[in-house]
């Protein structure tokens, strides 16, 4: 089916309904937009009557979904659907004043019954609502023929404030909580979103909700004014409870967020880190490790307000909490975690204490090495790798002697490539001579595996020496691939 000329028609008009919800009719943005929905009727009504099937998401017409690309359309959708339209039907000989009149409906100005509908029919499910009758055919007692169209037209040059759009109004509010306005422009700003609370809050809008508490966490780091601060603080608790909270959460793991939406979700979320901590925890032990990185993100946002919050979770009974919370409170970078961290290295359960050098090494430090020396002889072997990916974070060169012993005597393999990394990564004079021994492919009675050589190369690539480096280039012809491919690696 050629659906050309209706999705040009429909274009437009999601176009234009959008420009009514932030300007007046007379507006000249409006009035340019209405010429080119007249100009993209005449292809509507060569394809007689449409009837449309509205859903949540857009508009069917013939089994495809038209135009669903279409966010301004695809608004205009949702929102009849909202009022439990189902069909849409229009005729030809469809005018623009029809369409003005079915955005009436759409932001709920307008009834569904109203005559000024003219050539379009609104369903619920399979029953009509109403067939409108034609403008030319409007009864007597209207004002005379085409009376609803003057009446439109006399309508459409008064500019109203209190039919802007609620979501318009709250832009505009959160727009004057820049931190670069003076103070009483602030204030006014704050004063004006806490009286919309309540109309924010009714359409349960959570991106707008996000970027309202956003903007004012953004004011408040740089208020300096008692009565300013007083303010965000009361318009904040009257914005958000537990429920609006959890919503935001739901709302991070859900695919293809926009960005800019998911950057005020974190925000919002880190800054409710009081209220937020427990959903986090709960969505982050459900997320698979690759779909985890927003839920991080509102860790490393909230900062020290997220570590009370985390505190008793890292004394939880249950393992499963208390290693996402040790994971998750050095994310936080907040000073005194590593004093919270340090117990847990004794922690009954490999997670816990997997997690808590992961916590650490988050943290960085001289500070950390020396706690986790002692957890290289760990009996798990992911432990012992921990412990040493934490000390080469800790970036004490004096620590390479610890790590170069420990080759000596570990015998799982990964460990000893995280060793091998290590060692590089911490630079100390005496990381060359090792890592370029073990490097090398070793005798016929003990050839090094291309796993070990490969980490051991990639630790070269950390060290800047010219010896280093040229080492570095010279396995880049080397036989193994595995081989090969670090050094291309540590090369860049």
């Amino acid at each position: 089916m050629d659906t050309l000329g209706v999705e040009r028609a429909l274009g437009a008009i999601g176009t234009t309904f959008r420009l009514t919800r932030l300007y007046p009719v007379s507006h000249p943005a409006v009035v340019e937009a209405t010429r080119h929905i007249e100009a993209a009727l005449p292809g509507l009504a060569a394809a007689g009557t449409v009837e449309l099937k509205i859903g949540a998401s857009g508009l069917h017409w013939q089994a495809q979904h038209l135009l669903p690309r279409n966010a301004q359309l695809t608004e205009l959708a949702s929102l009849l659907y909202a009022r439990g339209i189902r069909v849409i039907r229009v005729n030809p000989g469809l005018t623009t004043e029809h369409v003005l009149k079915m955005f009436g409906v759409a932001t709920g100005s307008v009834p569904v019954d109203d005559p000024g509908l003219g050539q379009i029919t609104l369903g619920l499910t399979r029953r009509s609502i109403r067939v409108s009758q034609p403008l030319m055919t409007a009864p007597a007692s209207a004002a005379g023929a085409g009376g609803g169209t003057l009446e439109l037209k006399r309508a459409s040059h008064v500019f109203r404030p209190d039919v802007v759009p609620a979501d318009v109004e709250v832009k505009r509010a959160i727009a004057g909580l820049h931190p670069g306005e003076p103070t009483q422009v602030q204030r006014g700003a704050v004063d004006r979103l806490r009286t919309l609370t309540p109309t924010l809050l009714e359409q349960r809008d959570v991106a707008l909700v996000a970027e309202a508490v956003s903007a004012l966490d953004r004011l408040l780091v740089g208020a300096t004014d008692p009565d300013l601060v007083a303010a965000i603080g009361v318009t904040a608790a009257g914005m958000v409870d537990q429920a609006m909270v959890e919503r935001m959460v739901a709302r991070l793991a859900e695919p293809r967020v926009p960005p800019a939406e998911r950057e005020a979700l974190v925000h919002a979320t880190g800054a409710l880190a009081v209220l937020s901590i427990d959903p986090i925890l709960r969505a982050y032990l459900a997320a698979p490790d690759e779909a985890r990185e927003p839920y991080r993100a509102v860790i490393r946002t909230a900062g020290e307000r997220a570590v009370e919050a985390l505190r008793p979770r890292l004394a939880d009974e249950d393992a499963a909490v208390a290693m996402a919370a040790a994971e998750m409170i050095g994310f936080t970078g907040a000073p005194g975690v590593v004093e919270l961290l340090v117990p847990l290295l004794r922690h009954s359960s490999d997670f816990v204490r997997e997690a808590a050098l992961g916590g650490l090494a988050e943290i960085g430090g001289r500070e950390i090495c020396r706690p986790a020396m002692p957890v290289l002889k760990d009996a798990s072997a992911a432990v012992r790798a921990a412990a040493a990916h934490a000390i080469a974070v800790g970036g004490d060169p004096a620590a390479t002697t610890v790590l170069v012993r420990r080759l000596e005597q570990e015998t799982d393999e990964g460990v000893l490539g995280t060793l091998l990394r290590g060692i590089g990564r911490l630079g100390a004079p005496e990381a060359l001579e090792v890592l370029a021994k073990q490097a090398e492919p070793g005798g016929m009675l003990k050839r090094r595996s291309a796993v070990l050589r490969a980490a051991a190369v990639e630790g070269l690539g950390y060290l800047t020496s010219v010896d280093a480096q040229a080492l570095v280039q010279l396995y880049t012809h080397d036989k193994e691939p595995t081989v090969r491919r670090a050094a291309e690696g540590a090369r860049k």
